[in-house]
């Protein structure tokens, strides 16, 4: 804020004679009014602060536009004003604390949808017992299914999400038994469903149930004694 102050006194903005001075009054309140528009986005909160009240600038024609300073990464310390007409930048400042984030479903989910990250969106956390069961990495998210319906606006569980089914129940599938240096396969029948890397009850031709893993190409693998 310094250096801003020192440019523009240096300038003369400061003198009494300036014949339209502009009301840092209207640049708190723009910066109050960014601020509300930005709730929400981040894991931050800001609380904005005064104008030096030593500030004399010339009245932007317009209203002055508001953001957070270029280059600059959250937790902000200020908002900028800017006059396109007038040439002049100043700072507003804020004091940021940090809020507890998580996401929630943007649209009604079914029992089986694959979450992409159009399906959520980032909404504040207040109540501690939610904190502790509620996704707050997108990479948890996008590619798994929800195990059941879920209403749009709801705070997504951990324990809701789950991967992907891949493979159903009565579906033919291929069982690959994987040996030291060799691997025979056969045919069979799923007896329920699986996703990638879960263990799969399957009937082989003969009659047999026996169990494998969900390989990624969708086979199912047993390791030989």
């Amino acid at each position: 804020m310094t250096k801003y102050l020192q440019f523009f006194l240096a300038l003369g903005w400061s003198v009494a004679g300036v014949a339209a001075v502009q009301d840092l009054r209207q640049l708190e309140q723009q910066a109050k009014l960014f601020i509300a528009a930005e709730d929400g986005n981040s894991s931050f909160q800001y609380l904005p602060g005064r104008a030096d009240p030593r500030l004399r600038l010339p009245a932007c024609v317009q209203l002055p536009t508001a953001g957070w300073p270029a280059g600059q990464r959250a937790p902000f310390g200020a908002v900028e004003l800017a006059c396109a007409n007038q040439g002049w930048r100043v700072l507003i400042p804020v004091t940021a604390s940090e809020v507890s984030m998580g996401y929630a479903t943007t649209r009604p989910l079914r029992a089986g949808d694959v979450l992409q990250l159009s399906d959520v969106k980032l909404v504040r956390i207040t109540n501690r017992a939610l904190l502790a069961q509620s996704v707050r990495d997108p990479a948890f998210i996008v590619g798994k299914a929800v195990r059941s319906a879920v209403p749009a606006d709801s705070l997504l569980r951990e324990n809701q999400l789950r991967l992907p089914i891949v493979v159903k129940m009565n579906q033919p599938v291929r069982v690959v038994v994987l040996g030291n240096g060799f691997s025979l396969g056969s045919d069979a029948i799923a007896l329920g469903n699986a996703a990638v890397g879960e263990r799969l009850n399957v009937r082989v031709s003969s009659g047999k149930v026996i169990s494998g893993v969900v390989a990624e190409d969708l086979t199912i693998q047993i390791s030989a004694p």
